[in-house]
């Protein structure tokens, strides 16, 4: 069970993940564990796989807050952003590089401030993935109160068939590391999303394979990510995000 395009039933690498995540104390480590199986079992196909979660930007690590600080300052947002902003945040990563593997040795993806829909917009990839799994971005522009309602309908499969050729419909390039696909021959790209029935929390997997996949084949892994979200929704209750005796949460 080394492709994801032969897996024919994904009941081994729920069984798997459940194992893993069982007696995890906080989300991070559990969504290392999540990332470890799928890229073990997957290894033909995967060459990096990662998990993010929105999290206020006041619970954050503080290295994470200065990422997203710089962040936001190098693209004029700063005031934009508030202790509630959710940022989506690297929890888990996994990945033929030995960098890959700890999400603190991440450079330029640490974290995602949800600021505003003309931000999210300049980001092709998460553009195209809040579109396709429904992640409303209007609610920050109308400086809505953070709800749960606004990840009330968010779920689904975000898809790039062709991680070299696919555009968005301004012409821009859905992944733009293109230095990133063409090193490491990235062909198809998938993620899948969930949200934390009781919490203003977004859940997504982000998959990048050596191989192509149909869309058919990656919506059958949809069941995985509601299995990791049952596996970790008292973590998320709990709001116990980050490891390392960091003071964090999630706004509910």
């Amino acid at each position: 069970m080394n492709e994801i395009g032969k897996i024919d039933s994904i009941f081994p690498l729920m069984d798997e993940v459940t194992v893993r995540v069982k007696g995890c104390r906080t989300l991070e480590d559990a969504a290392q564990k999540v990332t470890d199986v799928l890229y073990e079992k997957c290894s033909d196909s995967v060459i990096l796989v990662r998990l993010f979660a929105t999290v206020p930007f006041g619970a954050l690590p503080a290295a994470n807050r200065s990422f997203v600080e710089t962040l936001a300052n190098r693209h004029n947002i700063s005031k934009l952003i508030t202790y509630e902003t959710p940022v989506l945040s690297l929890l888990g990563t996994r990945g033929i590089k030995p960098a890959w593997n700890d999400r603190r040795q991440s450079a330029g993806h640490v974290g995602i401030p949800l600021a505003s829909a003309a931000f999210i917009d300049r980001i092709p990839m998460m553009s195209r993935l809040a579109k396709e799994v429904g992640l409303d971005m209007d609610w920050i522009d109308r400086k809505a109160a953070i709800a749960i309602k606004t990840y009330a309908g968010v779920s689904g499969v975000f898809y790039v068939s062709d991680a070299e050729a696919a555009v968005d419909d301004q012409g821009r390039k859905i992944i733009t590391a293109q230095d990133f696909v063409h090193d490491y021959k990235v062909k198809t790209v998938f993620g899948l999303a969930t949200h934390y029935t009781s919490s203003a929390t977004f859940l997504t997997l982000i998959a990048f394979c050596r191989e192509s996949i149909e869309k058919s084949r990656v919506e059958q892994f949809l069941p995985l990510i509601s299995h990791i979200k049952a596996g970790t929704t008292s973590l998320v209750s709990a709001k116990a995000i980050f490891g390392g005796g960091v003071a964090s949460g999630v706004s509910n």
